[in-house]
């Protein structure tokens, strides 16, 4: 797919998003390979993303058409209730360990991209849902270590991002 070609989408924030998942994704991986320096690679990472979908968001966004406010509400509606849930479950987490506040800040992240459906299309469901089932995997499989739930959490990221950005799962409006 050329990315300078004008081709109005259903979701014509799906782009940008997958650009988002891409970065953050890369980041979670590295973090899982170097896991002592997990937080910086996660933190360089949001950010380095958040800097890039911002500067390519209107250009790609504006090649597959305008989106509707609707989209946008829920994207900020999805990322007002993460960051809610993040700092009242947190808290609730940390007296347990860090595989319990890992694993809460990764379900929280799961369920956010749920919401995001009608943003980023369809994919984002079936990305919270793997990413959810990793989760559990890792409640129910005490062996299974954090940087390989972090690996994976990162490679599902990046392999849906990857997709949005191809436009392989975002319909297109005829």
């Amino acid at each position: 797919m050329n990315l300078l070609a004008a081709q109005p989408s259903l979701y014509p924030l799906a782009t940008s998003g997958g650009v988002f998942l891409c970065i953050v994704g890369v980041a979670i991986v590295l973090g899982a390979i170097r896991f002592r320096s997990r937080n910086t690679f996660l933190a360089v990472g949001g950010a380095l993303a958040t800097i890039v979908t911002a500067l390519l968001a209107p250009s790609l966004t504006a090649r597959a058409g305008v989106p509707t406010l609707g989209p946008i509400l829920w994207l900020a509606a999805a990322v007002g209730a993460e960051v809610v849930l993040l700092a009242v479950l947190i808290r609730r987490a940390m007296p347990h360990g860090q595989r319990a506040v890992v694993l809460t800040i990764f379900a929280i992240v799961a369920l956010h991209f749920l919401p995001m459906a009608p943003a980023f299309g369809p994919p984002m469901i079936l990305l919270g849902t793997l990413c959810a089932l990793n989760v559990l995997l890792a409640r129910r499989f005490t062996e299974y270590s954090l940087p390989a739930v972090w690996a994976v959490d990162g490679a599902l990221k990046l392999a849906v991002g990857a997709l949005l950005v191809q436009g392989l799962i975002s319909p297109r409006l005829s």
